[in-house]
C-alpha cells in the first residue's frame, strides 16, 4: 500500500502517526524557527526526537537532532502498526510562544 502523508503542526508538540504497512519509512521535516531581533538575547534550541514504538512493546528512540536544527531525514524499517511519535521540545525562552515554532513533516 502506497502511502504519502504531509502535515503541519505549530509550537512544541507531539505528533503521532500509525504506519499502516510494513517497509521502510521515509521521514523528512522541516522547522520555522523563531528568528530573534538584533541585540535581543537567546536562540532557538528546538530539539526534534522521533520514537518508534511496535505494536505491543515499548518506545525505541530512532532519532534526536541537534539543537536548532531546521530539518531531518530518517527512513526506519516499520512493521504494519507501529507507531512513530515525532516531539518537538526546546527550555529556551524564545521557543515557549504559542505557535512560534513551525514544523511541516511528509511520511511515504
Amino acid at each position: 500500500m502506497a502511502y504519502n502523508i504531509n502535515s503541519t503542526v505549530t509550537g512544541l508538540t507531539t505528533y503521532i502517526f500509525g504506519v499502516p504497512a510494513t517497509g521502510e519509512v521515509l521521514i523528512t521535516g522541516t522547522l520555522a524557527l523563531p528568528t530573534i531581533p538584533e541585540g535581543e538575547p537567546g536562540t532557538s534550541q528546538v530539539v526534534v526526537t522521533i520514537t518508534q514504538t511496535p505494536s505491543g512493546g515499548g518506545p525505541t528512540t530512532i532519532f534526536t537532532g541537534q539543537p536548532g536544527a531546521k530539518g531531518f531525514t530518517v527512513k526506519p524499517y516499520c512493521n504494519a502498526l507501529d507507531i512513530i511519535t515525532i516531539s518537538l521540545s526546546s527550555a529556551a525562552a524564545v521557543d515557549q510562544t504559542p505557535n512560534r515554532i513551525k514544523m511541516t513533516v511528509s511520511i511515504g
